[in-house]
């Protein structure tokens, strides 16, 4: 039996990122595909509706309306949260990962755009 590569969400942690990535898991879970929700701590939450899904959580933070200080922790936890996202797709080898916005679809999404 061959195993299909899964379909990877990535999506920031309030409800415009999330609802849109739950809409689209439940329409490729009822196809057939096998799918996965990558997010942050935040996100975390929205992926207990699907229990379908696998999530992975990644460290993000916004920039935006920060202080120096504030950004450069941003900054930090952004790559960290990119070198989780490396680990995390290397690992998985989704089909294709698909991006929902937000800071924490930051890693996922710039991860599979260097490997693509």
């Amino acid at each position: 039996m061959t195993r299909t590569r899964p379909i990877a969400l990535a999506a920031g942690g309030t409800g415009g990122h999330m609802f849109p990535a739950e809409a689209l898991a439940q329409e490729l879970i009822a196809r057939g595909h096998q799918v996965v929700l990558v997010t942050d701590r935040r996100g975390g939450a929205f992926g207990d509706r699907l229990t379908a899904v696998a999530v992975h959580r990644v460290h993000a933070a916004g920039v935006l309306g920060k202080t120096v200080v504030e950004r450069a922790k941003a900054a930090v936890l952004l790559s960290v949260g990119l070198v989780q996202a490396i680990w995390l797709l290397a690992r998985l080898k989704p089909a294709v990962v698909v991006g929902f916005g937000g800071y924490s679809s930051v890693p996922a999404n710039a991860t599979a755009s260097v490997r693509a």
